[in-house]
């Protein structure tokens, strides 16, 4: 059996205990309980409440294996697409584009489209589609609606002219 250089470095991170059942619980487990103290769904100061419904979710959750090995397919393709979000953003801060109503709106299609896309991937939908994305026509609309995107960012960071007067 060949060992890489990388696999006596990973240590517990290799033990499917610890990728399959203790992180997808620390995953939803937080989750939920952020979002349930944020909400304050059952009431203010029920911290403990939250925490018992927060742990019974995690627990139910990692007790069925086809949604954590859903969620370990998508966690990554999830965290690619908030690190290019996050890049996007910085660039948009150094050049001193603002981000009005529109570029918002076209960003939050954007990050749905590639969410919605990861889920059916993960999912394993996506492998009974027989779309072929190399023909032409699928490519000539996906330039044309790049054109479109990057022809309405321009336009709409444009300078106002003034009057005048």
């Amino acid at each position: 059996m060949a060992t890489t250089a990388a696999s006596p470095a990973l240590g517990i991170f290799a033990s499917p205990f610890f990728s399959y059942i203790l992180l997808p619980f620390l995953l939803v487990f937080v989750l939920i309980y952020a979002i349930m103290e944020k909400a304050q769904i059952l009431g203010e100061n029920k911290r403990y409440a939250n925490i018992i419904i927060a742990m019974v979710i995690a627990f139910i959750f990692v007790g069925v294996p086809a949604v954590v090995g859903v969620t370990l397919k998508i966690i990554p393709i999830v965290t690619l697409i908030l690190v290019i979000l996050l890049c996007f953003l910085l660039l948009f801060g150094f050049v001193n584009i603002e981000l009005n109503k529109g570029l918002k709106i076209a960003l939050g299609i954007i990050l749905g489209l590639a969410l919605i896309v990861t889920v059916i991937w993960a999912t394993g939908i996506f492998e009974k589609i027989n779309i072929d994305f190399s023909s032409p026509i699928i490519m000539y609309v996906a330039f044309f609606v790049i054109l479109i995107g990057v022809i309405v960012l321009v336009v709409s960071q444009s300078p106002k002219r003034g009057g005048s007067g």
